[in-house]
């Protein structure tokens, strides 16, 4: 039986949205939203259990537009343009480094991470930006360079409370990584520390990157969309890293799924190959693409996944491609 996961996120329920756009403006704060957020995550996570996935994640209720709830919470930032979370990428807030970056309260993941867990003992995964993910509203700013030592921090923090909180696997999520790969904008030798550095913070905890090319308003943020610049920074992290997970729902790295056989063992592969950007795939469509994942990789090594967070997706598409999922995987 292949085993299957979730990346993150999960629809927000319709009837706590009133009480949730308060929270996402700002208007509410984090002890004063937990009833609704506790509420919010206990509806994703069950929802998962009633598909039949393997391993759930909390929905990420917390964040409705991923990474952007998070620069408000910092310190060191002046707002250039304030975010505004109903228009998706076009409402991206941008900010100006002023100071030492430094997260007083948190991220809100590990915070998230410890409210779920208190709900669903069992949840055993967690995740966190990437330290250049964290960075994407002010990337541009000259003062990021030396600033990247305490974005650092930031994540190691949250990585650490995690793992303190019972968490067996923290998952960074690297969209920024993933698409300066694909495009040629950097280097494996550039991105590669800072995916390492937040997993310095811990031991036996199981380290999982998703390399994401972006889903605001369920469109990716290149039309490159291939494996073969990926897989160089995936082999500089063997031995740092666990489990990786890659799409594998575009055409472009479909194709090139072969390339998949070189990650390096023991190293786990997650295949995101339920497509959240599309209308639900049936059950037999998964089946057959995982009976072509296993003609590259071994049963043991194979997890498949949405091949993003299920968040921006209509509540009953999500549930319908996640059900379809189990399905496939566990005839497999």
């Amino acid at each position: 039986m292949i085993r299957t996961t979730v990346v993150g996120s999960w629809p927000i329920p319709f009837g706590l949205k009133p009480r949730l756009t308060a929270y996402y403006r700002g208007a509410v704060s984090d002890e004063d939203a937990r009833d609704v957020l506790e509420a919010a995550a206990r509806i994703a996570m069950d929802e998962q259990i009633a598909c039949g996935l393997d391993q759930i994640m909390g929905g990420e209720v917390f964040a409705p537009d991923f990474v952007h709830h998070v620069p408000p919470r910092l310190a060191g930032l002046e707002v250039v343009r304030k975010r505004d979370h109903r228009a998706g990428i076009e409402g991206t807030g941008r900010y100006r480094i002023v100071g030492d970056v430094s997260a007083p309260r948190g991220t809100g993941h590990a915070l998230a991470y410890r409210r779920e867990k208190a709900i669903q003992p069992d949840l055993d995964k967690a995740a966190v930006p990437s330290p250049l993910t964290l960075t994407l509203s002010f990337a541009g700013d000259p003062r990021l360079p030396e600033q990247m030592d305490g974005v650092a921090r930031v994540v190691a923090a949250e990585v650490r409370d995690m793992a303190l909180a019972g968490a067996a696997e923290v998952q960074l999520d690297a969209p920024f990584e993933a698409v300066a790969l694909v495009t040629q904008a950097r280097r494996v030798e550039d991105l590669a520390p800072w995916i390492v550095a937040p997993f310095r913070a811990v031991e036996g905890v199981r380290r999982t990157l998703h390399f994401c090319l972006g889903d605001m308003g369920r469109r990716p943020a290149t039309q490159e969309q291939h494996l073969r610049h990926l897989i160089p920074l995936v082999q500089a992290l063997h031995g740092q890293v666990d489990r990786v997970h890659i799409e594998c729902s575009y055409a472009g790295q479909w194709s090139e799924r072969p390339l998949l056989a070189e990650i390096p063992e023991p190293m786990e592969v997650i295949a995101g190959i339920a497509d959240v950007k599309s209308p639900p795939q049936s059950e037999e469509e998964l089946r057959r693409r995982i009976d072509a994942l296993l003609e590259v990789l071994p049963p043991e090594r194979l997890i498949v996944s949405s091949s993003c967070g299920c968040g921006r997706m209509p509540h009953d598409d999500a549930i319908t491609l996640m059900q379809n999922l189990a399905r496939a995987a566990h005839a497999a």
